[in-house]
């Protein structure tokens, strides 16, 4: 039987007073916790690559698919899971059965997508579409030998090294014709554009004052040398159940379990995805998340300053250093390093090369008090943005997910910007059913939210919120982070910036075929910002939250002045001013 309201309101009075503390002071003061070395195990889930790769060889040559294609010039984009919605919300994820393909034919601009099952007996369906997908790096690889039989490319290239690199945006769309972008420079920059690649015409476009419209590069460049390594496609298998227990502990139930899910497999839009997904999360045996991941990343640079506004995708994973020796790689893509190794990425190394591609996971021991942390991380490239996303799990139950920023030698990225990254965090605390309570310093309790709202973080309030188990006194805290930053902010031309969108939307989780969990958002509609802004407003329709599935979108702001140089924060992945994100904290677990 569900406790009375009474009995939470009382029960969040007492946690209001651990809650303040912890609010008050940015950290709880905790009793220190010796390090203990963990346990780290991975066991493959879901379709493998083999698996993956005789569906899309099969699709392809299917006569639904060919009646599209055949005769046409085009190119296989993407490939995605298909989720099979459990009939259970607390049930564990069920293993995808079925699974979309999207191609794009060039020869008449249009992206087709077909749909089928792994088994081969589900009807294959085919339909086109008028979106236009991002691109691939094998398509990226595509645009080298039409560029290089470009004369102005050739002559420049007659005297001395070029290079050639992935710019933002990754195409254009001129006269219905989708081309895909490629920046091109030498070293005194007396060659400096980016052209568009017309694969219909096996040609090079040239853009009016040599850049997309929606580009405006300046002299001068920023960033590290890129390595020309290239990132992953949409739609490589690489999930794994992953147990994190403490060495000799006299209890067989793990401290962590979940699914983590590498980031070209992860959910969101086919052309986007959501960067390194966790699902299932459980904390000593009791759930915490269905799904926590990130399904929109977008940047916006100042009024004034060189290109524009662009929304970035999370699917393609850059190269950084993850030691092999001793390692265990349970699935594609996913790396448990040995005891002892840590990965480095962009912003240790300084460097965009690297060994492997995916998530490396490693035992760290940060010297905080409440023990070592379990680290996910994976580096994302974006065109010439470099992204490095973590997960860390804390012995005391802390989840801390963090966005760091980097980026490759660019114009671009030399001027004013503010990135913007937005969590989903699907809480199933105990159980599907849970409560919500805001947080702030100086009430005595806790304030409930009982419908779907929004609003904005206050560093003065130290505003948070909790997410409570209906039925229990187990909750969990979403803190935000020190760095992370306002969505509305006035600029130096003293404009206000609404960009960011906001904070926090606290909402109904929903489930239904015409909404399979708002997995991210609409992208347009009633209160939206013109695209590529984040657009969560639409979600938000003052359902009942109180004793409900909850779903919490968290987002933070990082604002960059330029990538000139890493020096200052080369070495601070958890503590620098770069790293954004909140604090997810257990209370009364």
């Amino acid at each position: 039987m569900r406790n009375s309201f009474k009995h939470l309101f009382a029960a969040s009075a007492v946690l209001m007073l651990a809650a303040g503390q912890i609010l008050a002071g940015g950290e709880e003061r905790r009793p220190s916790r010796s390090s203990q070395p963990l346990v780290i195990k991975g066991v493959s889930w879901g379709p493998d690559n083999k698996a993956v790769d005789a569906a899309k060889r099969r699709i392809e040559r299917h006569r639904n698919v060919q009646a599209e294609l055949r005769g046409s010039k085009y190119v296989m984009l993407s490939f995605e899971y298909i989720e099979d919605l459990p009939a259970e919300k607390n049930a564990p994820t069920p293993e995808p059965t079925r699974f979309r393909i999207m191609f794009y034919n060039y020869t008449e601009d249009v992206t087709v997508i077909a749909e089928g099952g792994f088994d081969e007996k589900e009807p294959v369906t085919v339909r086109r579409d008028m979106i236009d997908p991002w691109t691939t790096p094998e398509e990226i690889k595509a645009t080298y030998p039409i560029i290089e039989q470009d004369a102005i490319y050739r002559a420049a290239r007659s005297k001395g090294e070029v290079e050639i690199y992935e710019p933002m945006p990754p195409i254009s769309k001129v006269n219905g014709e989708r081309l895909v972008n490629i920046g091109i420079r030498n070293a005194d920059l007396s060659l400096n554009e980016i052209v568009g690649v017309s694969f219909k015409n096996n040609t090079v476009v040239r853009y009016e004052n040599g850049i997309p419209e929606t580009n405006r590069m300046t002299a001068g460049t920023c960033g590290v040398s890129s390595s020309g390594g290239g990132g992953t496609g949409p739609g490589i298998a690489g999930q794994t159940i992953l147990t994190i227990q403490e060495s000799g502990g006299a209890s067989d139930t793990p401290l962590w379990e979940m699914l983590v899910v590498r980031p070209s497999a992860s959910s969101g839009q086919a052309y986007e995805r959501s960067g390194i997904e966790i699902r299932d999360v459980k904390y000593k045996g009791k759930s915490v998340l269905k799904r926590g991941h990130a399904p929109i990343l977008n940047v916006k640079y100042l009024p004034g300053a060189s290109c524009n506004a662009y929304r970035d995708w999370q699917y393609s994973e850059g190269n950084f250093q993850a030691p092999s020796a001793g390692a265990q790689d349970p699935a594609p893509g996913i790396r448990i390093l040995a005891s002892g190794q840590k990965a480095t990425t962009i912003v240790e190394n300084y460097s965009d090369a690297g060994n492997f591609n995916g998530v490396a996971i490693y035992q760290e021991d940060t010297g905080n008090p409440t023990g070592p942390e379990v680290v996910l991380v994976s580096e994302l490239n974006a065109g010439w943005y470099r992204y490095i996303m973590e997960w860390r799990f804390g012995t005391d139950g802390t989840i801390r997910p963090r966005y760091g920023f980097g980026s490759i030698t660019s114009t671009c990225v030399c001027s004013p910007r503010n990135h913007h990254v937005y969590w989903r965090l699907d809480f199933d605390v105990v159980q599907p059913a849970n409560k919500v309570f805001k947080i702030e310093r100086g009430r005595k309790f806790l304030t409930p939210v009982t419908t779907e709202t929004a609003s904005f973080r206050s560093y003065q309030l130290n505003r948070g919120y909790l997410v409570q188990n209906a039925n229990g006194d187990e909750a969990y805290q979403v803190i935000p982070g020190m760095n992370d930053g306002e969505a509305y902010f006035t600029n130096p031309n003293g404009n206000v910036e609404t960009f960011g969108a906001g904070d926090f939307w606290l909402m109904k989780f929903q489930g239904t075929a015409n909404s399979p969990g708002e997995l991210d958002d609409p992208q347009s509609g009633t209160g939206c910002p013109p695209y590529p802004a984040a657009c969560l407003a639409p979600w938000i329709n003052n359902e009942s939250i109180d004793g409900e599935d909850v779903v919490v979108w968290y987002s933070a702001h990082q604002f960059r002045i330029d990538d000139a140089s890493l020096t200052e924060w080369k070495n601070n992945v958890i503590t620098g001013k770069h790293v954004i994100g909140p604090d997810l904290r257990p209370v009364r677990w």
